[in-house]
């Protein structure tokens, strides 16, 4: 069971089974094993840590794709998506990738916000034909909502790839059942805190100081880890099927994700599907009573004539005195 992780890299770790993918931020020099922003490793361990993932079986392939220490190319960005080196294009490109390299849920936890008024002028083709590509392999994407921070989100703004129809974006959740204030809404959302993290040099992070681990950036890859979880379950599931367990098993709301309720959680088509169990009429095997019955009777028959026969007196023979 593959997950992709599109996002700042995902370094080798004790707690990770994790493979390379492409690495569009240095291409001249690919390593989508470096994660220099603290960031992807951390996403990766909420998927698929062995002690502390939703599905520690899984396998990450990671897929670097931008960088807060890099600039994307005037000529490849706006200026909105000038603050890292991240473009549409290169999502579009990652998404690629990942269905290339046969992910079953592709996880993009660093999005792209955009003003409403100017979301209509993004040139978003590239990034709806990878969405389409994935939706036609069999592969479900789950992308962050979005954090309405200083220097971040507005409350407003369209998120990319959040905003598409076949993508699951994930809100992030400051109690069990309250969103986070910064957390633009989706709707679904799950737990946005990350106690205790993967950190890149292979050890534990645990968020403290400047080093929070704290966003939407972190909830979409609990439900990253809850359909890896489902597709190992429900192998021949479509994705639109796989998002309808995640979106009816959720709680009314703001449709928080809890793992164990979606992996239980059983649709009304699944008593359709149950496999009937067949009983098979037993062979006939041939008759032995009657022969049996006939050595019986055929025995008592004997038994009575030779008690008949020790009833009559013995009478000596005519004629001898």
């Amino acid at each position: 069971m593959k997950v992709a992780v599109i996002d700042t890299g995902v370094a080798a770790h004790p707690q990770l089974h994790v493979s390379p993918g492409a690495d569009f931020v240095t291409p001249e020099e690919p390593d989508p094993l470096r994660d220099c922003d603290l960031h992807g490793t951390v996403v990766a361990g909420v998927i698929a840590g062995k002690e502390l993932g939703v599905a520690p079986d899984a396998e990450i392939y990671s897929i670097r794709q931008t960088s807060s220490h890099y600039r994307a190319p005037a000529a490849e960005s706006s200026e909105a998506e000038r603050a890292g080196s991240g473009t549409l294009a290169s999502l579009a490109a990652a998404i690629e990738d990942a269905v290339n390299a046969d992910a079953k849920v592709i996880n993009v936890s660093v999005v792209s916000c955009v003003p409403q008024d100017a979301a209509a002028r993004v040139d978003r083709a590239g990034v709806d034909a990878a969405l389409r590509r994935a939706e036609e392999a069999g592969a479900v994407v789950v992308a962050a909502s979005g954090n309405a921070t200083a220097g971040g989100c507005e409350k407003d703004d369209v998120v990319f790839p959040a905003e598409a129809e076949t993508v699951l974006a994930v809100g992030a959740l400051a109690t069990p059942h309250d969103l986070a204030e910064y957390s633009i809404a989706a709707p679904l959302s799950a737990e946005g805190n990350v106690p205790l993290a993967l950190e890149p040099g292979g050890g534990w992070a645990t968020g403290k100081g400047d080093a929070t681990f704290q966003g939407t950036s972190f909830a979409a890859p609990l439900v990253s880890g809850t359909l890896a979880l489902l597709v190992q379950r429900y192998p021949g599931d479509s994705p639109a099927q796989l998002r309808q367990r995640i979106i009816d098993s959720a709680e009314p709301g703001h449709g928080v994700v809890d793992p164990l309720t979606a992996v239980t959680y059983r649709l009304p088509s699944d008593s359709r599907r149950d496999r009937s169990i067949a009983v098979a009429p037993a062979a006939a095997s041939k008759d032995t009573s009657w022969p049996q019955v006939r050595l019986l009777l055929g025995a008592l028959g004997l038994l009575i004539l030779v008690a008949v026969f020790s009833a009559q007196p013995l009478r000596p023979p005519r004629g001898l005195r």
